[in-house]
């Protein structure tokens, strides 16, 4: 941003305001002047074309008028030569009619010039000047193939006089669509209605065609009922444009429908031959449509005309306006360039003169405007800032004795705050020696304190191994009684054995006995088994009896081992605890040991704190020499300064000798210095 504003930054501040200004304004009221110049022209174009279409639509209406007239001539001058005698009289009083209208049309030669077009308007008056010339011999036929040339001749010079004059190029919905009608719509339809009545009249009075005319007027009849169709919708969008211009021509538009009807009446007396009434009533007929038509174009003309003056009126009243607007922005603009130059230039004035005398030593001069913008601002500021450096200015003359006096008074107690201070640095060195014993013999506990919690913590881990034997041991002993129980169980069940094999014994003893010599061998058998059973009975009993021995041998034991394994957790209970206690002893001899260190740290940074402000002091003693030279220098300087009267006093009071006891004690402040700047005899920094 600032490379792109460096040229202008740099115009700007080799001018002077008064060129500044004529600058500035050129900038902007060179492009006004060209829109409002670009805007009047093409203003200027607008009114000038709608004056040009007025001229034209002027043309346009007696040039049709003219070709209205030459359109009854030819038919009436075809009746006559087709054997209508009655014709004849309206045949000459539309030739009289038609000469003088070519000379309004020869009156309007200057229109034609503007317009280009005198030169067709030349053949078609020559054109109409040797018809005239050949009608004594003409045949019906060749007088209206010649009419006709005249009357397409006038056609073409109506549609070029439309465009050379702008009205085909006409940009407003409504006119566009009236020049439509009138150039194009009414003339066309008017000339296939002329021809259907000369022809068809001619035709009712002799009953004769020529060859293919029946064709020609049939074509005739279906253009005209096409471009009759057409005219409805064009004055229908200009109804919607202008809904004012409905009441004015609607009426007139009743011509459309009239002739729509004698279209009808032709297809029945001309193309179908029915119904068929005189060949004058036919032609009058058609000649009152084509009146209606015409009559409709003269009014679409009219209003053509109306729109075109209110278009020049309303571009003219805007032509004016823009003109009258642009002249009084710029004369209030330069009136108000004019009102800030000289408020400027008045304030910049006062301002540059209370600056020279201020740079000169007068701070007596006082500068105020009444002004409330940003230079009546300015001046004020400086005004007061004069004001309250003539203040300023009278305070330091008054605090510079004080300030002498005081920086020897500081030098003085600086001195004997030295002393105290090594004093204080050496007893601070002390106490950091002192405490560094203190933090080894911290230290040397807590490591011994931490040997004991790693013996507390192996020992809580031998009692955890023995009460889980001790477990083990319970469990053991209970699986033994167990079994034991189930050994007295088969035991009993072997003893139940024994005692039914002695049963069964004795009663192969009595079977045995029974059957006398047969059964000895077998009685002696049952005799074995009986006396096996009996032995086998004696020695479970026996065993029975050391199982439960057995039994009571291990409930014995077991009661021990349960009272082994609560004495074994009452050991693991003591040794965790003493694993905790000693866990506390190491973690606070930790922390004590961190503590210390903390406060020797503390101790060494106020020694340190302590030699710097030693070396402060010292600098401070220079300082204070310095600031009583500086103070004796800065009265010199401030005594060039010219205050009020009311202010000197002030200034010539002679400084109080005060102690610095005495002085008035304030919030001290941070003030971030060089040391350097408060020795005597090093060199002085320039601001």
């Amino acid at each position: 941003m600032k490379i792109l504003l460096a040229p202008v930054v740099h115009l700007m501040q080799r001018l002077r305001l008064l060129p500044k200004f004529a600058l500035i304004t050129a900038v902007f009221a060179v492009p006004l002047a060209l829109m409002a110049s670009l805007l009047f022209a093409e203003l200027n174009k607008s009114i000038d074309t709608a004056r040009q279409e007025r001229l034209g639509a002027r043309y346009v209406r007696q040039l049709e008028n003219a070709m209205r007239l030459a359109q009854r001539h030819r038919a009436l001058r075809h009746m006559q030569l087709s054997g209508n005698a009655t014709a004849a009289g309206q045949a000459a009083s539309a030739q009289a009619e038609l000469n003088r209208q070519v000379a309004a049309l020869d009156a309007l030669r200057g229109d034609a010039a503007a317009f280009g077009i005198e030169a067709a308007w030349n053949d078609v008056r020559q054109d109409w000047t040797a018809l005239q010339g050949k009608m004594r011999g003409a045949s019906a036929k060749d007088s209206y193939a010649d009419h006709t040339r005249l009357i397409e001749r006038m056609g073409k010079l109506n549609a070029l006089a439309a465009d050379k004059s702008g009205l085909t190029l006409d940009p407003q919905i409504d006119s566009y669509h009236l020049i439509a009608a009138l150039v194009h719509g009414f003339p066309a339809v008017a000339d296939n209605l002329a021809q259907i009545a000369g022809r068809g009249a001619a035709y009712i009075d002799t009953g004769l065609l020529e060859p293919n005319e029946d064709l020609l007027l049939s074509s005739n009849v279906m253009l005209a009922g096409r471009d009759l169709a057409s005219i409805p919708p064009q004055f229908e969008a200009v109804f919607r444009e202008n809904p004012e211009l409905r009441r004015t021509l609607e009426r007139q538009l009743a011509a459309v429908p009239a002739s729509l009807a004698f279209l009808e009446r032709a297809r029945g007396e001309v193309l179908n031959t029915y119904n068929q009434t005189s060949g004058s009533q036919f032609f009058d007929a058609g000649a009152a449509c084509i009146d209606g038509l015409y009559a409709a174009a003269a009014a679409s003309a009219s209003a053509l005309d109306t729109l075109l003056e209110r278009r020049i009126e309303l571009d003219t009243a805007r032509r004016n306006m823009i003109v009258l607007a642009v002249a009084a922005t710029l004369g209030i603009a330069l009136y108000l360039l004019a009102g800030f130059y000289a408020s400027f230039s008045r304030g910049v004035a006062a301002l540059e003169q209370a600056v020279e005398r201020a740079a000169g030593g007068d701070l007596a001069h006082r500068v105020s405007s009444d002004a409330t913008d940003e230079i009546g601002g300015l001046v004020n500021a400086f005004g007061d800032m004069n004001a309250r450096l003539a203040t300023l200015v009278a305070q330091v003359r008054t605090a510079s004795g004080a300030i002498e006096q005081a920086a020897h008074e500081i030098s003085g107690d600086n001195s004997d705050l030295a002393a105290r201070t090594e004093s204080q640095a050496s007893a601070l060195e002390q106490t950091a020696g002192s405490m560094e014993e203190l933090t080894a013999t911290v230290r040397q506990n807590s490591r011994n304190a931490g040997e004991a919690t790693r013996l507390a913590a192996g020992a809580d881990e031998v009692a955890t191994r023995g009460g889980a034997a001790v477990e083990q041991v319970i469990g053991t002993m209970g699986d033994i009684k167990t079994s034991s129980c189930r050994i007295i169980d088969i035991i009993g069940v072997i003893d139940g054995i024994a005692f039914q094999t002695n049963i069964l014994a004795l009663n192969a003893a009595v079977e045995a006995a029974r059957a006398g010599e047969q059964g000895r061998g077998f009685a002696v058998v049952a005799a074995e088994v009986r006396a096996l059973a009996q032995r086998s009975a004696g020695a479970a009993r026996e065993i029975k009896s050391l199982i439960e021995h057995s039994v009571a041998q291990i409930e014995r034991g077991n009661e021990l081992v349960d009272s082994a394994g609560k004495t074994m957790d009452d050991i693991l209970g003591a040794v965790r605890g003493l694993t905790g206690l000693m866990n506390d002893i190491a973690s606070a001899g930790q922390e004590q040991a961190g503590g210390i260190e903390q406060v020797n740290r503390a101790i060494g940074e106020m020694d340190e704190v302590t030699q710097r402000n030693a070396q402060l002091v010292e600098h401070a003693a220079g300082a204070a020499v310095s600031l009583q030279q500086q103070a004796l220098r800065l009265s010199q300087a401030v005594a060039v300064f010219k205050l009020d009267e009311q202010r000197e006093p002030a200034a010539e009071a002679p400084p109080a000798r005060a102690s610095v006891a005495a002085l008035p004690r304030k919030r001290p402040q941070r003030i971030a210095f060089d040391a350097a700047e408060f020795d005597a005899s090093a060199p002085r920094k320039r601001a």
